[in-house]
């Protein structure tokens, strides 16, 4: 008789906590990244009346006589099926599709959770909301590169709060000259006198000028820079004819530019410099190059542009380097890139397609990608690699352990962490601007909570009825 007492009191114990869990469930339906639980009965320990006997050649064999003791929690299990996700707007609230938890540290303890509520506070710390806990993931070297097997630290990203200036390295150009025009040629008239006794200087008014040449009255040219030639001061326009070159008139003559466009380069500092480019034509499919820095003629940055006569591409660029000296930063030194340019018989349209230098900037703002890269914008209009998300997968995450404000960590049964970069190694992706929400189904709680309670009553009738056989028992003596 006591036997169905304790059955009916092991039944109220372990339908309340599944109650319990139930009720839990449905407070947290609107719990972000929360994980529904559910309870598995089994019974207890039967005691045996009588035990079971083996056939024999005359008689059957009969099977055990045994009393079950009542019923106990088998587990209170964890599902971790995925929540739906919701659109936030926001672009730090982050979701995971697939398999894997972020991971949050508070000092050397680490975390693991899917609810992906993350923010920038005033210290530039990338943190979890729901727990205040610092978000964890590898950090970007000083140019933005993140290498996805390095050391996984807090993401603490004061250190990127500036971006500082960077010089100009080149300068890129596209689209195309018009190979209709002709050459500008200009001739010095009178023709320049020369005796072989003094150098003969001459200013050459049209800065800038290319393809010079100096020609005698024999129509023998001048050689630049030799002993008996001519040499050129290609920033002020003087054209001297050496003392070594024979006695006579010289025809001095050298093309105009074509066309001219600006663009602007940065010095170390960040500070800007004017660079114009200056085309001549010079020849059926020869354009030659000329540059200037803040409307000083530039020595350097001068080449030949040469075109395929059929195709229009370019096939052979001389254009060297531009060097200017820059007071307070460092040289100006940096390449021009025409391989974009074409020559066709149609309006000119080059321009530059971009250079990598800028001034210095500061972190406006910090987006996370679908790869839980963070980007940052800056002031000056740049955008960099600041850091990269990791998640962890785990061999059986129903063995986490919950230990509140939506966080697990790590037991005895739920395997060490495979942390790493999201979507390797079968770790979900993540879905910027929107958070994972509860994966309780209300439709099913409230079925389970009404088995749970006809359960309740069932075995309250069992402790009523036995009470009341009880009581028939103590009255035998009546």
């Amino acid at each position: 008789m006591m036997r169905s007492l304790y059955a009916g009191v092991s039944g109220l114990k372990n339908h309340q906590t599944r109650m319990d869990v139930i009720g839990n469930n449905i407070a947290n339906v609107n719990t972000i990244g929360f994980k529904k639980s559910r309870v598995v009965f089994q019974d207890m320990l039967s005691q045996t009346l009588k035990s079971a006997t083996a056939p024999t050649q005359n008689k059957a064999g009969t099977n055990p006589q045994q009393v079950g003791l009542g019923m106990s929690l088998a587990s209170i299990d964890v599902i971790h099926t995925p929540g739906s996700s919701q659109s936030t707007g926001k672009n730090t609230d982050l979701s995971i599709e697939g398999d894997g938890y972020f991971m949050v540290a508070d000092g050397e303890k680490t975390y693991y959770t899917r609810a992906g509520d993350f923010d920038l506070d005033t210290n530039y710390t990338f943190f979890h909301g729901s727990s205040g806990l610092v978000a964890k993931g590898i950090l970007a070297d000083a140019i933005g590169n993140i290498d996805p097997t390095a050391l996984i630290e807090n993401i603490y990203l004061d250190q990127y709060i500036s971006s500082p200036a960077r010089a100009t390295t080149g300068i890129n150009f596209a689209k195309n000259v018009d190979s209709r025009v002709s050459p500008q040629v200009k001739t010095l008239d009178p023709a320049t006198s020369h005796n072989n006794l003094t150098p003969t200087v001459v200013s050459l008014n049209d800065i800038p000028f290319s393809n010079v040449t100096v020609t005698d009255s024999n129509g023998v040219k001048l050689v630049e820079n030799a002993a008996d030639g001519y040499s050129i001061d290609y920033a002020t326009g003087e054209l001297t004819i050496a003392a070594g070159a024979a006695t006579e008139d010289y025809t001095i003559s050298y093309n105009t530019p074509n066309y001219s466009l600006s663009v602007l380069a940065y010095d170390s500092k960040g500070d800007t410099h004017t660079v114009n480019i200056h085309l001549s034509k010079i020849d059926h499919n020869k354009w030659a190059v000329n540059t200037s820095v803040d409307n000083a003629f530039n020595s350097s940055g001068q080449g030949i542009l040469e075109f395929d006569p059929v195709s229009g591409d370019l096939i052979n660029s001389t254009v060297t380097n531009t060097i200017q000296t820059v007071d307070g930063a460092a040289d100006l030194d940096f390449s021009y890139d025409f391989s974009n340019i074409k020559e066709f018989a149609g309006d000119f349209t080059i321009t530059y397609t971009g250079q990598d230098g800028y001034s210095a900037g500061f972190l406006e703002e910090v987006s996370v990608d679908s790869g839980g890269i963070l980007n940052g914008s800056y002031s000056n209009g740049e955008s960099r690699k600041l850091a990269q998300l990791t998640i962890a997968t785990f061999t059986n995450p129903a063995g986490l352990t919950k230990v509140g404000n939506n966080l697990y960590t790590v037991s005895n049964n739920s395997g060490l962490p495979d942390a790493g970069v999201p979507g390797v190694s079968g770790r979900g992706v993540i879905n910027p601007e929107t958070l994972e929400m509860s994966n309780v189904d209300l439709s099913e709680e409230f079925v389970d909570m009404i088995i749970t309670q006809r359960g309740f009553q069932a075995n309250s009738r069992i402790i009523t009825t036995s009470d009341q056989i009880l009581e028939e028992l103590v009255n035998l003596h009546r």
